[in-house]
């Protein structure tokens, strides 16, 4: 699976990007020193999963480790995002 990062919290490490452009996004905490930037190309084999996962940017060739918290729609992102 693919998603497009669309919202970044920096202050808090609290990212959202959008699931293979479904209008659903997976919010995620960075874990990372690292993290992806506002328009990059992530992947995944299940976005779903809760809890502690490794991403790959496939815009910037690396890995990251993220605490996935929440699957939500576009109109909940900044809550979730604590913007």
């Amino acid at each position: 699976m693919k998603a497009i990062v669309k919202v970044k919290n920096p202050r808090r490490g609290m990212y959202a990007a959008e699931i293979d452009g479904q209008g659903e996004y997976v919010i995620f905490e960075l874990l990372d020193s690292v993290g992806p930037e506002i328009g990059d190309v992530i992947s995944h084999p299940d976005f779903y999963s809760m809890g502690g996962e490794t991403f790959k940017n496939i815009t910037q060739q690396c890995q990251f480790e993220v605490f996935v918290q929440n699957i939500c729609g576009k109109n909940l992102v900044n809550q979730q995002c604590m913007l």
